[in-house]
């Protein structure tokens, strides 16, 4: 039973969304930025993500590792419900590991994604359209 509750409310949230890529694919090239307390949560220029392919987007930014977490989303300019996308569950997907994706919720107001940085790097933030929930993971720059 609750198993049904949560995939009606997964399909609730896609629905109202519009973060599925069912009817075509919608390209965040245009309008999505990684926003986060490394940008004072503006939309950068430096931010906007790049198709690196079908239905996947990427962009980077350099981190330092002091121990604290970096708060981050993917939103447009104007945090329009669809583009305001933070974690979809708490429990399982706030806190983004390397190469670990987690669900994202397009229709985020304060569900913000955590990532503490093993290293002072730079890092690839990836936003990931391809399948039924759309999904963030982060990936050490080469």
């Amino acid at each position: 039973m609750n198993m049904k509750l949560h995939t009606l409310a997964l399909a609730s949230v896609l629905a109202v969304t519009g973060c599925a890529t069912t009817g075509g694919e919608r390209d965040y090239s245009d309008s999505l930025y990684l926003r986060g307390q490394f940008a004072w949560w503006d939309a950068l220029p430096e931010y906007k993500v790049k198709k690196v392919d079908s239905g996947l987007y990427r962009t980077e930014v350099e981190l330092k590792a002091d121990g604290q977490p970096y708060e981050f989303k993917f939103g447009d300019a104007n945090w329009n419900s669809g583009t305001n996308c933070g974690y979809l569950s708490e429990a399982d997907d706030k806190v983004v590991e390397l190469d670990k994706p987690v669900n994202a919720n397009c229709s985020a107001v304060f569900e913000n994604f955590r990532f503490t940085p093993p290293e002072s790097a730079v890092y690839g933030f990836y936003f990931d359209t391809s399948g039924e929930v759309p999904q963030v993971y982060i990936k050490k720059a080469e």
